[in-house]
């Protein structure tokens, strides 16, 4: 039986994902007051309840008779509910009714007195007043023998009931069962959120996939990010980019250097399972804070299918004479596709066509020849490759390329997923990885943005 493991706990995943099902709980709620109401309107069936009121006195009602029938009225009423309920004053009943008793008797004492209530509940109205009277008429046929020196007095004679007895739910019952239905549900995706099988923290990476952490992103403010992170995206050359964004890639860009120096590596293809981990803005941020460390920096954008580097440069002209698959078809030259970025001190190789043929491309020898020349000139080589659940081009460059960086989003891409991937890397390729997006309920107080780089 698998155990759970309360330290694998996010307190933001889970409120995430309430806010995420928000509408769901909403839903929930409905329909537990729509309910509610659905049962007592139309599938309970309504009752009408007849009453009346009878005193109990002994015989000759001095005081101290009264007194004494105050004693005897509990006696009374239980002989009165097993005599009224019997079946040989049903008999008698239905043979005056002319048809089946079908409304239930109630005798109930009204507390400290002498006074008894007694009433009849059926589906109608009119058949619980007459069963109630035709009770009561019959009734001195078997009760004369059972009450000595007992006088019955009508208080309050049956009535014919106007409203139901068991009226439909009130308000305040439906708003229970639809709290009631919200709550449930709010639970519910509560158990579900704990035991998703996704990387929730940082401490998962190490426990739970194979392979080690080399860094976490923290997530960016979002106020921040309406102000004014939508146009220039999540790039270190933004100003209002987070402290905490900014210094997770300043601590990957010092690991990749030591990683640099003990394997003698310094090209890295980054991935991810699946779309939208955010490898393309790692892989940017990673050059960018190598290159502001002094070292010499390409990118080579080698997601064919769906080029996304060139976006993070807007303002480089990438003409198709500097398309990488064009230097790979053997149509441009080796300088032409170097395209360097002087804000950021970055150099790109990349492409702005999406080309769906990139497993054979990285088989060509042009490609291979690319990289070792890359590999010479510069200090590192990051590659960007499509996501490895999408195709195998990342397996492929892997081969050819120093080691593998890994983009785990948090909560995003189940363990197994990740796992089943990992395994088929060679270990001494697989480098580590990077836990992306990270957010937690209660953060420390960030220091302030540093000056632009």
């Amino acid at each position: 039986m698998k155990t759970v493991d309360f330290k694998r706990l996010n307190a933001f995943t889970l409120v995430m994902d309430v806010l995420c099902n928000l509408w769901v709980i909403v839903l929930a709620g409905i329909i537990g007051f729509c309910g509610c109401q659905i049962y007592f309107l139309a599938l309970k069936k309504q009752t009408y309840t007849s009453s009346m009121t009878i005193a109990v006195n002994l015989s000759g009602y001095t005081k101290n008779a009264t007194t004494t029938s105050l004693a005897r009225t509990i006696e009374i009423c239980e002989t009165y509910q097993s005599v009224l309920s019997s079946s040989t004053l049903k008999a008698i009943v239905e043979e005056d009714m002319g048809q089946p008793m079908t409304g239930y008797v109630n005798v109930a004492q009204k507390k400290s007195t002498n006074l008894i209530d007694i009433s009849v509940t059926d589906t109608s109205s009119q058949k619980a007043y007459d069963t109630l009277k035709s009770i009561f008429k019959n009734h001195t046929k078997i009760t004369n023998n059972s009450f000595n020196n007992i006088i019955i007095s009508v208080i309050s004679p049956p009535f014919l009931p106007s409203s139901v007895s068991n009226p439909s739910a009130s308000i305040t019952h439906s708003l229970f069962f639809g709290f009631v239905g919200s709550v449930i549900c709010t639970a519910l995706i509560l158990f579900i959120s704990f035991m998703r099988d996704t990387v929730k923290n940082p401490s998962d990476v190490d426990d739970l996939l194979e392979c080690k952490l080399i860094g976490t992103v923290y997530h960016v403010n979002k106020r921040k990010r309406k102000i004014g992170l939508k146009n220039d995206g999540l790039i270190l050359t933004n100003p209002l980019i987070d402290y905490s964004f900014r210094n997770s890639f300043s601590e990957i860009a010092i690991k990749l250097e030591s990683i640099k120096r003990t394997k003698k590596i310094n090209s890295f293809v980054i991935t991810s399972v699946a779309e939208n981990e955010g490898k393309t803005t790692i892989i940017v941020n990673i050059a960018i804070s190598l290159a502001a460390a002094g070292k010499k920096v390409v990118i080579l954008d080698s997601d064919l299918k769906l080029p996304a580097v060139y976006k993070f440069f807007k303002h480089i002209d990438i003409k198709p004479e500097n398309d990488i698959y064009n230097y790979i078809s053997g149509t441009t030259d080796y300088e032409s596709v170097i395209m360097h970025d002087k804000i950021t001190n970055v150099s790109i190789v990349c492409g702005k066509e999406k080309h769906f043929n990139s497993a054979k491309a990285f088989g060509e020898e042009s490609y291979n020849e690319l990289l070792r020349r890359l590999e010479s000139d510069f200090d590192f080589v990051l590659i960007d490759s499509p996501p490895g659940g999408v195709a195998v081009d990342a397996e492929t460059i892997c081969e050819i390329c120093g080691g593998m960086l890994f983009v785990v989003r948090q909560d995003y891409v189940s363990v197994e997923a990740i796992n089943d991937y990992i395994i088929n890397i060679e270990p001494d390729k697989m480098i580590g990885c990077i836990f992306n997006d990270v957010s937690e309920l209660i953060s420390a107080k960030e220091p302030e943005p540093q000056e632009q780089i």
